[in-house]
């Protein structure tokens, strides 16, 4: 008979979970020896830190449609790995905490709980061996159906514990312990019985037991009355959020008949490929100006799962008509008493059933007009990209130049700061390329532990990670010695490339404090201590270049995309290169020069 750890082992893997992030320590050392047990059991990465670990978990959720797993021990560990959890939480993606309790040594569950319950949304203490196995089916139905993070606090002597004969032997893996309540069943799709064959995970599938909610149908009245909303609009626009990725299709199809134009949010930003004639880029605070004036100008919104959709970048409703459709009310973006078409169920059936509803519009005046927007906008992105002032290189020709020479189904990861800038500006997708980010909260250091999960989750893609020189030393730097361990069996995999954008600054803020202030001679204000990248990661072991010309980019980049296994390549770029928002600071500001102006001001919290 097996120990408890060997149950959750074998369940979680049952569940869709491939790997475990975490950290270890003597209140969850039983399942970490579980977890390295065989092939039986998903694999176990060891992060440098709880923050990172966690970090990974959501990468590997975003990434590939299942739930993000991710242990800890408790005390400072669990406060380290509060932050990345935030990160989840506040990306509304599926992860699965696993936080040890050891009361002999200080390790008070009730305590745990409460630090846990601020950013989950389940939390449940395990304090017997026979409640696991349901203990873990409600923590990842409630991953998946609220779209966040989920937790157990497992006591120690529970996971060392020999596994009830009800958890035992072959059935193990999809017993219960008792019912599931018919109120919350309701809500899920059927989970097969024990022995049953594991389905295998589908494009958009969630676990290898079906746990994720029944698909909502709309409202027939509910649809009739968006058709009606769209029809006839004469400047329509469409915006696809994270929660209407998988109506990618759908949401073009509207966009096609209704002779639209089309933007998504950051967290959307793979779910259609740059080259559509009609799509205006990111939309956000920060975001393409071609996107800023397709919603200024339009007169009517259609938003697609847009809930991550920062309200302040909505038109005026009392010249807009706006129309939501999201997979619950709460999703809705809009706030306060905004006049809008709601329309709320599973967004692809939504959008489908809206498609046969519409007219084709004849006048094309309005999508010529898109159209040439994002001509002019990506041609003058292109002229920026290859300028140079002096000998330090362009941070947008390092983008661009990568852009290029994008492998086919490479996974590109951003971290916040200007990084995400030319990320937004000058990257430019195909169809089956992903693109990874910490959307809500812009958490910077998240790129190096997002690549990493990205590495281990899809061993068959190459693998990008633009991250700035102050993101990378907030943790970045630590992460690399997780490649490093994992060396031997990175190094023939396709390439893994952390490209470190070297300008000894955080350059986003001070691009926001020179905006802000109208003056673009401001000095540079939050400078990061010098350090070299490259040098570094060749002293702990890794392959590393350095460059610092600008005619030299193109060429650097293909070197390293036609190598195999991780290396770092470190760029030293110019600071003083202004963002596309940041680019009128201290010019004379007339109406329509800046649109960006009064969406950064909020955001800020200043005049101007």
């Amino acid at each position: 008979m097996g120990n408890v750890s060997e149950v959750v082992a074998a369940r979680l893997r049952n569940l869709g979970v491939d790997r475990v992030y975490g950290t270890p320590g003597l209140a969850v050392d039983p399942l970490v020896r579980a977890l390295r047990g065989g092939p039986a059991a998903p694999g176990f990465v060891q992060a440098r830190g709880e923050e990172p670990a966690a970090l990974m978990a959501c990468a590997e959720a975003k990434l590939t449609g299942r739930p993000g797993c991710c242990l800890a021990p408790p005390g400072a560990g669990l406060l380290r790995l509060l932050g990345g959890l935030y990160d989840a939480a506040g990306d509304r993606t599926p992860v699965l905490a696993l936080v040890g309790a050891d009361p002999a040594r200080g390790g008070d569950g009730s305590r745990t709980m409460r630090h846990l319950a601020e950013v989950c949304v389940y939390c449940e203490e395990v304090s017997g061996p026979e409640l696991i196995g349901d203990a873990l089916d409600r923590a990842v139905r409630a991953a998946l159906a609220d779209r966040g993070v989920a937790s157990l606090v497992v006591h120690r002597r529970v996971l060392a514990a020999d596994a009830p004969a009800q958890l035992s032997g072959a059935d193990a893996v999809a017993s219960r312990s008792g019912p599931v309540p018919a109120a919350v069943a309701s809500r899920f799709r059927p989970v097969p019985a024990a022995g049953a064959p594991v389905q295998p995970l589908g494009a958009g599938g969630a676990a290898a037991l079906d746990l994720a909610p029944a698909p909502r149908r709309p409202g027939a009245a509910e649809v009739r009355r968006a058709a009606g909303a769209l029809d006839g609009a004469g400047r329509p626009a469409v915006v696809l959020g994270n929660a209407g990725r998988p109506a990618a299709g759908p949401a073009l199809g509207v966009t096609q008949l209704l002779g639209a134009g089309l933007a998504t949010t950051a967290l959307a930003r793979d779910a259609l490929p740059d080259d559509l004639p009609c799509l205006t880029g990111v939309v956000g605070p920060l975001g393409s100006e071609a996107a800023a004036t397709l919603l200024r100008e339009c007169d009517t919104l259609l938003l697609a799962g847009a809930e991550d959709l920062d309200p302040a970048l909505l038109p005026d409703p009392s010249g807009c008509r706006i129309v939501t459709v999201d997979r619950e009310p709460a999703d809705c973006p809009l706030r306060g008493e905004v006049p809008a078409v709601r329309v709320n169920g599973d967004v692809p059936a939504c959008l489908e059933a809206l498609l046969p509803l519409l007219h084709r519009t004849t006048d094309r005046a309005w999508r010529t007009r898109v159209e040439r927007l994002v001509r002019e906008w990506r041609e003058e992105g292109e002229n920026k990209a290859n300028r140079w002032f002096g000998t330090s290189v362009n941070p947008r020709s390092v983008v661009a130049e990568l852009s290029e020479r994008l492998p086919d189904r490479a996974v590109v990861v951003t971290d916040s700061g200007t990084a995400l800038d030319w990320w937004t500006r000058h990257l430019r997708l195909r169809g089956g390329m992903r693109s990874l980010l910490s959307g809500r909260l812009g958490m910077p250091g998240a790129a190096v532990p997002y690549a990493v999960a990205a590495r281990f989750a899809a061993p068959d893609r190459p693998v990008i990670a633009l991250v700035g020189d102050g993101a990378f030393q907030s943790g970045g730097l630590n992460e690399l010695v997780t490649v490093r361990r994992h060396l031997d069996r990175l190094a023939e995999l396709p390439p893994l490339v952390f490209c470190v954008l070297n300008n000894g600054d955080l350059n986003r803020l001070t691009w926001q404090r020179r905006a802000a202030a109208g003056d673009p001679l401001i000095p540079l204000s939050a400078e990061v201590p010098a350090l070299p990248y490259a040098e570094l990661a060749r002293l702990a072991g890794l392959p590393a270049v350095r460059c610092d010309r600008p005619r030299h980019v193109a060429s650097v980049w293909a070197d390293v995309l036609a190598g195999r296994g991780p290396v770092v390549l470190e760029f030293v770029v110019d600071g003083e290169i202004p963002p596309d928002w940041a680019a009128g600071a201290g010019a004379a500001r007339g109406p329509g020069r800046n649109p960006h102006r009064t969406t950064l001001a909020k955001l800020l919290r200043v005049p101007g």
